[in-house]
């Protein structure tokens, strides 16, 4: 039977693509939502006869009820990011982000009605993309890319997790790592080995280790503190995080952002990754190495799948040509998409702005239309392709 949920919040606008995404996605057949954003209206329901499952609301609306005594409902203040965490007065309930992934969003509304979902017995494991980005060369943006595609693809309402697989995390740069002490993947790799690798399916709680960048909208696990735990993680360790994150069910598209093409991890990423994209500077350098690496991956004799070239797709990072002006006739792969360089971002401050160019967000917005929506069709659409 599908929960019975109420929503209260004071703006109309925020109602409406909320239940345009539960329509239209598997939420749909586990959630009920009766939405309100008069408080007049909220209150005269919820002191009916038929309560519902679970109450998530703004905390003038929770509040007003909460003083009718009905506390008996499992209910959770939807916070903005300008609130402080738990703040108020108000207790017994839960606090959920406001403005987050609606995927997640709604996962966190089920779970307060403890109406938890297994999603791999509805959806087919491969509907999780696993997206490696990769460069053959250092400096060519990987992280400044992955970051961006995390955030847009979240901004459209799927789940996105964030992984970064570099010796040193330098997401950091770009963005606010959260406070608190939750077990990260020094400690998850651990329970993996433990587990001889089968992590799949849930046999972990996978959530424990993961925290949630609301600015990103997307998940992603805690840097590791122990640049040797990052060294010692090998091919096979990597095989088994990918199959386990994906395997959990929880993600629409995992972007993995790596290091260099040498390393196992790597190497893992282009083996198990549905989609690679290829990170290359507008410079004869890296032209070149990613020209010689997609070659010899190519060849029978690199161990490598036959099927990776048509994973592949070369995104150009860092176009200083105008938009519409066609790329150079030159030596080295032809580009798939082509992103543009941003001059601001060379600046003392650059890396805050790394997230916020609307020149770049656009670019990356026709990237992801490019290279996830043909993967994910029944995501984008609710219809298969």
């Amino acid at each position: 039977m599908a929960a019975r949920i109420v929503v209260a919040v004071r703006e109309s606008e925020y109602i409406e693509p909320l239940l345009h995404y539960l329509h239209h996605s598997e939420y749909g057949e586990l959630m009920r939502i009766t939405a309100f954003s008069k408080l007049e209206a909220f209150m005269e329901f919820m002191t009916g006869d038929e309560l519902p499952d679970a109450v998530a609301g703004d905390r003038s609306f929770i509040e007003a009820w909460l003083v009718e005594g009905r506390a008996s409902v499992p209910w959770a203040v939807l916070s903005g990011d300008d609130e402080l965490p738990g703040g108020g007065g108000l207790a017994g309930g839960r606090r959920i982000a406001k403005y987050q992934a609606l995927p997640s969003l709604l996962e966190a509304i089920l779970q307060l009605g403890d109406l938890k979902r297994v999603r791999t017995a509805a959806l087919p494991k491969e509907e999780t993309l696993l997206l490696g980005i990769v460069s053959a060369s250092g400096g060519s943006g990987k992280t400044t890319v992955a970051l961006n595609m995390a955030k847009q693809l979240g901004a459209l309402g799927l789940s996105v997790f964030y992984l970064n697989l570099e010796s040193v995390d330098s997401s950091g740069l770009y963005v606010r790592m959260p406070c608190g002490n939750i077990p990260g993947l020094e400690r998850l790799l651990y329970e993996l080995k433990s587990a001889g690798g089968k992590g799949e399916g849930g046999q972990l709680e996978w959530g424990k280790y993961v925290f949630r960048h609301d600015s990103m909208r997307c998940d992603a696990f805690r840097p590791v503190e122990n640049f040797k735990e990052m060294l010692q993680m090998s091919r096979q360790d990597t095989l088994d995080l990918l199959e386990g994150l994906a395997g959990a069910g929880s993600y629409d598209v995992i972007i993995v952002d790596t290091g260099s093409i040498e390393e196992e991890r790597t190497q893992a990423v282009l083996n198990r990754c549905g989609v690679l994209l290829w990170v290359m500077k507008q410079e004869q350098v890296s032209l070149m190495k990613t020209e010689r690496w997609m070659d010899y991956m190519a060849s029978p004799h690199s161990d490598m799948p036959p099927e990776l070239a048509g994973r592949s797709r070369i995104v150009m990072n860092g176009w200083a040509g105008a938009e519409n002006e066609p790329l150079p006739a030159a030596a080295g792969p032809r580009p798939d998409a082509v992103l543009p360089s941003v001059p601001s971002w060379g600046t003392q401050h650059g890396g805050e702005l790394c997230l916020s160019s609307p020149l770049f967000i656009a670019a990356v917005q026709q990237l992801c239309r490019t290279v996830v929506e043909p993967a994910l069709p029944v995501v984008f659409t609710g219809t298969p392709a």
